[in-house]
């Protein structure tokens, strides 16, 4: 008997033959001949079960094996038939064939003689509950500031470095498909240097198996005392694909594009058939990327966007039956935009230096959406007849959203400060306002304070699980008296696990349109206004009117003072 199958002569030590895969309806990603192709193949074979994943079969009553003899067919022993599949078989091949798939079908309750031409004999269980409420979760998810160091008491310096950062995370899905992406641009400026940092990473999960898709990190200083340098590097699939390096002045212009085909071995169940082939994603990644280095100036954009989607190459183990894959299923299209400049700019006088900063972010994401099966045609003459094992059906995920943008000039020496105190955190509790059980444990929160367009954060532990923060967070805020209006901005992010899915979402603690809090710092008035309004030392608690799960409205206190150490 010949063993159809599609695995790569590294693997034919595992079957015999060559496969015959079929695509019905399944739109087989292809790439294109004109870029660079990166193939990657995984040594271990994956042997699809119940123990590795959720698996329904669709069994009924088994039925008493009735076998097929040559007249009902109306062939001889002898006789050589040609099959719909191309495939030629003598009369007596053709039988036992038959007799052993009709066997195999009864044991499942299912026959041949049935009316049905297809049957969904299989399904790998998808819990739609966790992805719809992922993406209920979804636009709440917004980059957060890079956890900073606890600053130091130290006498107020004329000249105040300057920090931004953002980063955002997205993970996706279930065990058997997910994606995650990660992101982090951070900028830092000093006297003598700056520091332009940006991050991405996108990586998709199939069955257990995980590939990196793309890794970019870039790492750029400039100084004024020739100490520039600036470090760029891209992985495609885990291998470094792009690297520069480079110094002084200096712009960077590429536009590079890469066809990606990763997969594995893999042995599936099709109710009481046994396919073999080779699973995995295939599509196209692109990337440009744009840098200038020169005297205290840091700039880099970085816009990677990718196309992919799973596909499958299989086989099976019998002249009269073919196996193949359908439908089309999107593992990941996204196109994100990072980009980040920071200068200083030197004036006379001196103390009218100032930091040019501008940032922007940009997400358009479109994920596991789609559906994929597996099935068996079994080619009998008098009729066909199509199994399918649903491997994957759902309408996926839709993000396309603006992550921050950022454009300002920021003084850089400092002559006055002031105190934030933000308190009395009360999150996402694991009670509804009418004390109804939810199942969430709450993890932590992260505070952000945009002050004057420099960012400052903190993590607050959350050990009692309560949605209630463990501690306060007191910051000292340099200031300038050239900027008498001090914008303010200060968003709560928590963390916290439904059953075993991680979530992180923004806290609403404004009534009315928006979630986080915006008010102005006035220093000649010594008042705030906006979100926040009347005269600083004061407490302002602040509550918002939206909740995620029925709990109580998120609520915060915050203060802004000159004097801490007056304060209770």
């Amino acid at each position: 008997m010949r063993k159809i199958f599609l695995f790569s002569i590294l693997f034919a030590f595992l079957f015999f033959g060559l496969a015959e895969g079929n695509q019905e309806g399944f739109n087989v990603p292809s790439i294109s001949p004109s870029v660079k192709n990166i193939k990657i193949r995984l040594d271990v074979p994956l042997v699809l079960s119940p123990s590795n994943v959720n698996i329904i079969t669709i069994k009924k009553t088994p039925i008493t094996f009735k076998p097929f003899d040559y007249n009902f067919f109306k062939i001889t022993k002898s006789q050589v038939i040609t099959l719909e599949n191309g495939n030629k078989i003598t009369g007596e091949e053709f039988l036992r064939e038959i007799n052993e798939i009709e066997k195999k079908l009864n044991s499942y309750g299912y026959s041949l003689r049935d009316k049905e031409e297809e049957i969904v004999i299989q399904k790998i269980l998808i819990k739609r509950d966790d992805l719809e409420m992922q993406r209920k979760l979804l636009r709440s998810i917004t980059p957060f500031a890079v956890l900073q160091p606890v600053q130091k008491e130290e006498p107020m310096k004329e000249f105040k470095d300057y920090n931004f950062s953002k980063k955002w995370d997205l993970d996706l899905g279930d065990n058997n498909f997910n994606i995650n992406i990660s992101t982090n641009l951070e900028m830092k400026g000093k006297e003598s240097q700056i520091l332009t940092n940006a991050y991405a990473l996108a990586e998709a999960g199939i069955l257990g198996r995980k590939a990196q898709l793309i890794k970019i990190e870039t790492n750029l200083v400039s100084g004024n005392n020739n100490g520039d340098d600036a470090k760029l590097n891209v992985y495609i699939l885990g291998k470094k694909e792009y690297s520069k390096n480079f110094k002084t002045k200096y712009d960077l212009k590429e536009n590079l594009r890469y066809g990606v085909d990763w997969g594995f071995p893999i042995s599936a169940p099709v109710g009481p058939f046994n396919i073999t082939g080779t699973f995995g994603i295939r599509g196209g990644i692109g990337l440009e990327l744009s840098s200038n280095l020169d005297s205290l100036t840091c700039s880099i954009s970085v816009k990677p966007s990718i196309d992919t989607k799973a596909f499958a190459e299989i086989g099976i183990d019998y002249k009269v039956a073919s196996a193949g894959v359908g439908g089309e299923l999107t593992i990941l299209k996204d196109e994100l935009l990072l980009k980040g400049s920071l200068a200083l700019v030197l004036q006379d006088p001196l103390y009218n230096s100032f930091f040019n900063v501008s940032a922007l972010g940009e997400n358009n994401l479109d994920a596991l959406s789609g559906d994929l099966y597996f099935f068996v045609k079994v080619n009998y003459l008098v009729g066909s007849k199509k199994f399918k094992a649903q491997i994957y059906e759902w309408d996926g995920f839709s993000y396309n959203t603006s992550l921050f943008n950022y454009s300002l000039n920021e003084p850089a020496y400092k002559d006055k400060v002031m105190w934030l105190v933000v308190k009395d955190i009360r999150g996402i509790t694991p009670y509804t306002a009418r004390n109804e059980k939810i199942d969430i444990s709450s993890k932590r929160f992260y505070v952000e304070a945009v002050i004057g367009g420099e960012t400052f954060s903190t993590m607050i532990p959350d050990t009692n699980g309560n949605g209630i923060a463990d501690n306060d967070w007191v910051l000292k805020i340099p200031l300038s008296s050239r900027s008498t209006e001090v914008p303010i901005k200060i968003r709560v992010i928590q963390e916290y696990y439904i059953r075993s899915l991680k979530f992180t979402n923004d806290l609403d603690i404004l009534k009315g349109e928006g979630k986080d809090l915006d008010f102005i710092l006035d220093l000649d008035t010594e008042t705030l206004k906006g979100a926040v309004n009347g005269k600083i030392g004061k407490d302002y608690i602040c509550t918002g009117d939206i909740n995620y799960f029925g709990e109580r409205y998120h609520t915060i206190t915050v203060k802004v003072t000159p004097n801490l150490e007056f304060e209770e």
